[in-house]
C-alpha cells in the first residue's frame, strides 16, 4: 500500500490597503460593462463564465439600480456607480460637491442588498483636483458603507499628460495611490489597436511592462492588493470586438498574475464573450475555461507574495525606464543564474513559510515554445492542477524543467527541498 502523501494546511489572512476597512477575501475575477440588453440573462451567463464580481460604471443612475435587483436575483456580486450621487470619470465627469442627502439615501437603499459589493467611486482621474475628490469621495463612500468596496481605478500612461516619455507616470501613479489610499491598486492597459500595427517584436517593445512593474512596486510598498484590467476586444474605445485572438487574451491575463495580481479584470464582457443581447459570443468557451484556470490558481494565488519577476533579454531592451525593473535571475532563490529562455518569463514567488513557486510563461503571442529553466540545485517539484487547484508531484527531484507551453500560457509550480518529507500544501482562509 503506498504512503499517502500529507497535505499542509497554511492559514492566510484577508489582504486590504492597512488604511481602508475593506478587504479582500478570495481571488478575484471581474468584468467591466456587466450590462446587457438582457441584464439578467447576462448577469447568468457572467456566472457561467466564472466571474465571480461584475461592475458596472458608466451606466445610467435607473439602469444601474435595475442591474443591481438583477445581480440579488442571479446572485452574483457588483460593483456599481451613481453619477447622480457620487463617482467621476477622468476629467469629464464628476467633481462637483457632492450632496450629502443624496447620496446618504442612495446608500440606505444600496445596503439592503446583498450583492452589493462595492462603489466605483472613480475611473481612472489624473489631475490632481481630480485625484483629490476621488480621495475624498472613497473616505465619504467608506464612512457611509464601510464593509464595501470604494473602488477606483488609475489611467494608464498613454494618457495626454503623464507619460513615461515626459517623466510623469513615476509621480503620478505614486501619487495617485498616497492621496486617495485605493482599497486595490488597479490600472488598465490595453497594447493592441486597429490603427497601428503590432510591432514586430510583438510587445516586448511594449509600456505595458512598465506600467505593470510600477503598479507592482507600488503596491508592495503600500501593503495593498493589485488589480488589473486586460483587453479582450480589439478597440476597446468603440467597444467592439472583430477578431482579437485567444492567444493574446492570454498573454495578457496570466502576465497580470505573473505580477502578482490579486484580481483580474476583463474589459470587456460585452462584444466579445458575450454579444450586447446576451448571447454568447466567440470568445464565451475561451473565456470560461481560462477564468476558471485563473480562479483555480488563485486559491494559491491569493496566499502569495511576489517576490521577483524575471523576463527574457529582449523585454524593453532599449528603454533605460525599465533599468529600475529589470531584475537577473541571480537574484532568484531557486533559478540558475543565466538569462531566462527568449520570450519566457518567471514570477516568484513565497507564501508566509517561505515555500517558493515560479509561475513560467510563454509571453509569444502567436507561438508554441519549449522552454527550459535550469534549477541552482535539484528540487521536488509540484504543479497547481489548474482543473482544481490542487497541488500534485511533478517530479521528486529536478535541477531543471522543460516546458511546452502554447503562445501565453503559464503553470505555477512550488519547488521543495527533496531532503524535506514529501507534502502538499492548502491554503485556509483565516478571518
Amino acid at each position: 500500500m503506498e504512503n499517502k502523501i500529507p497535505t499542509h494546511i497554511i492559514k492566510r489572512r484577508p489582504l486590504g490597503n492597512p488604511n481602508r476597512v475593506w478587504r479582500q477575501d478570495n481571488f478575484v475575477v471581474s468584468t467591466f460593462k456587466a450590462e446587457t440588453e438582457r441584464v439578467r440573462l447576462g448577469l447568468q451567463e457572467a456566472k457561467e463564465l466564472n466571474f465571480n464580481l461584475v461592475e458596472f460604471g458608466w451606466v445610467s443612475p435607473e439602469r444601474s439600480l435595475e442591474c443591481m435587483t438583477a445581480c440579488e436575483e442571479v446572485g452574483i456580486d457588483g460593483v456599481f456607480q451613481n453619477w447622480e450621487a457620487f463617482g467621476g470619470f477622468q476629467e469629464s465627469k464628476g467633481g462637483r460637491e457632492t450632496d450629502p442627502e443624496v447620496l446618504n439615501k442612495y446608500i440606505a437603499y444600496t445596503k439592503k442588498f446583498r450583492h452589493v459589493a462595492g462603489y466605483y467611486v472613480w475611473d481612472e482621474p489624473l489631475d490632481d483636483e481630480k485625484i483629490r475628490e476621488a480621495a475624498k469621495q472613497v473616505k465619504m463612500m467608506e464612512s457611509l458603507d464601510p464593509d464595501r468596496i470604494p473602488f477606483t481605478v488609475a489611467i494608464p500612461s498613454y494618457n495626454s499628460k503623464c507619460t513615461w516619455e515626459n517623466g510623469k507616470f513615476y509621480e503620478y501613479l505614486n501619487k495617485y495611490a498616497d492621496t486617495i489610499e485605493p482599497a486595490v491598486m488597479s490600472l488598465d492597459y490595453y497594447p493592441f489597436s486597429p490603427r497601428r500595427p503590432l510591432p514586430a517584436d510583438q510587445l516586448d517593445s511594449c509600456k505595458l511592462f512598465l506600467d505593470i512593474a510600477l503598479l507592482r512596486k507600488i503596491a508592495k510598498r503600500k501593503n495593498i492588493p493589485m488589480w488589473f484590467y486586460f483587453q479582450s476586444q480589439d478597440d476597446p474605445a468603440k467597444g467592439t470586438y472583430k477578431e482579437l485572438s485567444e492567444e493574446k487574451i492570454r498573454m495578457q491575463q496570466f502576465n497580470a498574475l505573473l505580477y502578482g495580481a490579486k484580481g483580474l479584470q476583463n474589459y470587456n464582457i460585452a462584444q466579445g464573450a458575450l454579444w450586447d443581447d446576451a448571447s454568447r459570443g466567440p470568445l464565451y468557451y475561451f473565456t470560461r475555461d481560462i477564468n476558471h484556470r485563473s480562479l483555480m490558481m488563485g486559491r494559491t494565488f491569493m496566499a502569495l507574495t511576489s517576490t521577483h519577476v524575471f523576463h527574457s533579454p529582449e523585454v524593453l531592451k532599449d528603454n533605460p525606464a525599465f533599468d529600475e525593473f529589470r531584475e537577473d535571475p541571480s537574484a532568484s532563490k531557486v533559478l540558475a543564474p543565466e538569462p531566462l529562455p527568449f520570450r519566457a518569463s518567471v514570477g516568484e514567488f513565497e507564501d508566509s513559510e517561505n515555500n517558493v513557486y515560479l509561475f513560467i510563461q510563454n509571453r509569444d503571442l502567436f507561438e508554441r515554445r519549449v522552454i527550459t529553466l535550469r534549477f541552482n540545485a535539484p528540487y521536488r517539484l509540484y504543479e497547481v492542477d489548474q482543473r482544481d487547484g490542487y497541488q500534485f508531484v511533478a517530479s521528486d527531484s529536478a535541477d531543471s524543467l522543460t516546458l511546452n507551453l502554447s503562445a501565453g500560457d503559464a503553470r505555477l509550480f512550488r519547488l521543495q527541498d527533496p531532503a524535506q518529507s514529501p507534502c502538499f500544501i492548502d491554503y485556509v482562509l483565516e478571518k
